[in-house]
């Protein structure tokens, strides 16, 4: 599904580098090799490997790992970026690592708890004793959420790797009593005779609250160690845009 954002993503987020010190300065701390779980284009996994950090970037999409790939090699990192297509609900790699992490809101197309215990159990298993693993969730602020249900909004305007002008829309279907938003992203190219070419992106979010989380993780051999609200360390509150949960592996 996600192959189809391939031509687009680059352009609607590579420039999004708010994350990047949170994560560094977690893989320093915790040592040894860093796994990113459902990697895309290689966003954070890049700047990772270029501070001299040993990384391995997993995701579902077969186009999203060759454009990382492409990505490493244009920055001189291939031999510190490891790349692959797996399936983050169930995975096998022949390493164990110091950190895990799932950038912005990635952890949350993961739709079912069933998918979202194997995710973490698979993740489990490939962490060195008392790895840490970072998810970076939105806060879910049940007011701003309806205040978007059933709209289409001009999300930003961009412009494609070939030039084009992109508008980008967003609609959203929420869902309050299953925790649930249905997502359209739908990207308009303005070709240079006037046409539009809409590409349109369906995926759907399940949100997690914080003691949901935090019972989540225990369920699957982790304790919480912190949660934050800005990638500042910023202390979690209702008002808070983003909620970044830290937790430690332990021994069952």
């Amino acid at each position: 599904m996600f192959d189809q954002f391939v031509p687009y993503y680059d352009a609607d987020y590579g420039d999004f580098q708010d994350d990047i010190l949170f994560y560094r300065e977690h893989a320093r701390m915790a040592g040894g090799s860093v796994l990113e779980l459902m990697c895309g284009t290689g966003r954070v996994a890049i700047p990772l490997a270029q501070a001299k950090l040993n990384v391995v970037g997993i995701d579902i999409a077969p186009a999203m790992i060759e454009r990382a790939k492409a990505a490493a090699d244009s920055a001189g990192v291939a031999a510190q970026l490891k790349l692959a297509v797996a399936d983050v609900t169930d995975f096998q790699l022949d390493q164990q690592f110091g950190m895990a992490f799932v950038a912005i809101n990635s952890f949350m197309h993961l739709e079912t708890t069933k998918d979202q215990i194997a995710a973490l159990h698979s993740i489990k298993r490939h962490l060195k004793p008392n790895g840490l693993l970072l998810l970076d969730l939105f806060n879910p602020e049940p007011s701003q959420l309806s205040a978007v249900d059933g709209l289409m909004v001009l999300d930003k305007s961009f412009r494609a790797s070939n030039g084009n002008l992109v508008q980008k829309f967003v609609y959203r279907s929420v869902d309050l009593a299953a925790q649930h938003q249905q997502v359209q992203f739908c990207y308009d190219e303005i070709q240079p005779d006037g046409q539009v070419r809409r590409c349109v992106l369906p995926f759907g979010m399940r949100w997690l609250y914080r003691y949901e989380a935090e019972h989540l993780l225990a369920r699957c051999g982790f304790e919480l160690q912190a949660v934050y609200g800005s990638y500042e360390l910023d202390p979690y509150t209702s008002e808070s845009e983003r909620m970044l949960i830290v937790a430690r592996g332990i021994s069952q």
